[in-house]
């Protein structure tokens, strides 16, 4: 009897041990990913800090090519790598980091584009790849998004208004002023997939909700942060290609570079016979410039990551940005940003977000 009294002691020790090890476990897991956690937080300062020094890189390559050459024309020039220009690597050997700098004077502005040269770009869309294309396709597309726009109720003929709109399955209004990113197109009768009207709607978005090629091009050919002329060095091919409108030859020589025997691979003159010929297409502005640029870092450390995304403009981009609606002023420069004569104005900036439109 005793001894079975023993056996059930030891036993019952055995399973406490048992249990508390499987508590202390439980407990240093928690602690590790706590501190991990943590840790990440302290990391993501570090990679801040490193993220706004490559901005700075940028800058200072974009600035320095400025004094130099006296004008920005394309990234061949050698201001489109800024850490292969500069030499410079990151203090810790242990940081990664990279910049992507993008011409956003290539692409038109949005809020710019005449109704006659959106039109035609929404009936080319619709013709896809056929080769006839109904300038007319293109007009309610037009009209829907100007509707969009407007402040006031009057439906155009092809439009849509509040009554369209309130009668779909989750209603909404519309806003009654500038559309103001990519994504709001989801919202605009046509652009966006409709299963009522298949065959009239859909030119951005698919049934799955995914973007269509013609998503992509407007992307890649639009911007709402650039004001000026398109920089016709960095327009994207599909831009270039609507410029020069039914003329594929005229296409097809621009993208070989300008006339002559410069030897640059980019335009520097407008008085090109090229771009005298394509201007001839769209209203379109055009210009051998760059300057608005769209620069985005990326900084990690392990398994943290930090992202920063800016809008810098130079020049003429000095003035509002577009995005910043009509009637508002820009805000003056710091007594600090003038003091030091920072060479480009910050039009938009975010920290670890994929996109600033």
């Amino acid at each position: 009897m005793f001894v079975k009294k023993r056996g059930s002691i030891l036993v019952f020790i055995l399973a406490l041990i048992v249990l508390l090890s499987v508590l202390c476990m439980r407990l240093m897991q928690e602690t590790v990913q706590e501190l991990r956690h943590v840790s990440q937080f302290h990391r993501r300062d570090d990679l801040r800090m490193h993220a706004y020094s490559a901005l700075d890189v940028a800058v200072g390559a974009l600035n320095e090519f400025m004094m130099l050459e006296k004008t920005l024309y394309a990234p061949s020039q050698g201001w489109g790598d800024p850490l292969g220009y500069a030499e410079i690597a990151p203090l810790d050997s242990t940081v990664q980091w990279s910049i992507s700098l993008i011409d956003e004077s290539g692409k038109v502005p949005i809020s710019a584009i005449s109704e006659k040269d959106l039109v035609s770009l929404f009936s080319i869309m619709r013709a896809e790849e056929d080769s006839l294309v109904n300038e007319d396709d293109g007009q309610p597309f037009y009209d829907s998004l100007m509707d969009w726009q407007d402040a006031d109720d009057e439906e155009r003929d092809e439009g849509a208004e509040d009554d369209f709109y309130e009668d779909l399955e989750f209603p909404y209004f519309t806003p009654g002023k500038k559309i103001e990113n990519f994504e709001e197109f989801r919202m605009v009768k046509g652009f966006a997939y409709d299963s009522d009207e298949p065959n009239e709607s859909g030119l951005f978005y698919s049934e799955s909700g995914s973007e269509t090629i013609h998503m992509k091009n407007f992307r890649d050919s639009f911007s709402f942060f650039h004001n000026g002329p398109v920089n016709i060095n960095t327009a994207s091919s599909y831009l270039v290609k609507f410029l020069c409108g039914d003329d594929e030859s005229l296409y097809d020589e621009i993208l070989t570079g300008p006339s002559g025997a410069s030897g640059d691979p980019f335009f520097k003159n407008m008085n090109d016979p090229k771009l005298a010929q394509m201007r001839n297409n769209r209203s379109i502005s055009t210009s051998t410039t760059a300057t608005v640029f769209r620069v985005l870092i990326k900084v990690s450390k392990g398994k943290a990551t930090f992202q920063l995304h800016a809008i810098l403009g130079s020049g003429n981009a000095m003035q509002a940005s577009p995005k910043a609606g009509k009637g508002k002023v820009q805000k003056p420069r710091s007594q600090q940003n003038t003091k030091i004569q920072y060479p480009f104005r910050i039009l938009s900036i975010r920290e670890n977000e994929n996109l600033v439109d």
